[in-house]
């Protein structure tokens, strides 16, 4: 074969490469390394706010509670339940900012319904 012949077959492999790379990231097929930690942190932070806000509503429902937490005058019943039941896990020595706030959050909108 000389090289002539093979000029197609060369620009057919760079250009798609080039459409496939374009194509496996926009369709978010591939995902980057930051990407991948933030869809984990995300992930992780939701699962202890949902933790946290079932200890709290067990909590709210084993004293009788009924207040409402929705509104604004309520953030701070709301942020001391959820730094009171956000777990500490084993290796941390105070409880993920993140994991309170999200939980405090889950708290006004499940008060809601």
């Amino acid at each position: 074969m000389n090289r002539e012949s093979l000029k197609p077959f060369i620009w057919g492999v760079v250009l798609g490469s080039a459409a496939l790379a374009i194509v496996g990231f926009s369709a978010g097929w591939v995902v980057t390394g930051g990407a991948n930690d933030r869809l984990v942190r995300t992930a992780w932070v939701d699962g202890q706010a949902s933790a946290c806000v079932t200890l709290a509503q067990a909590h709210r429902a084993s004293i009788g509670d009924v207040a409402d937490l929705s509104n604004y005058a309520a953030r701070e019943a709301r942020e001391t339940l959820a730094k009171a039941y956000t777990v500490i896990l084993p290796g941390e020595e105070t409880a993920d900012s993140g994991v309170i706030n999200a939980c405090a959050d889950l708290l006004k909108v499940s008060s809601t319904s």
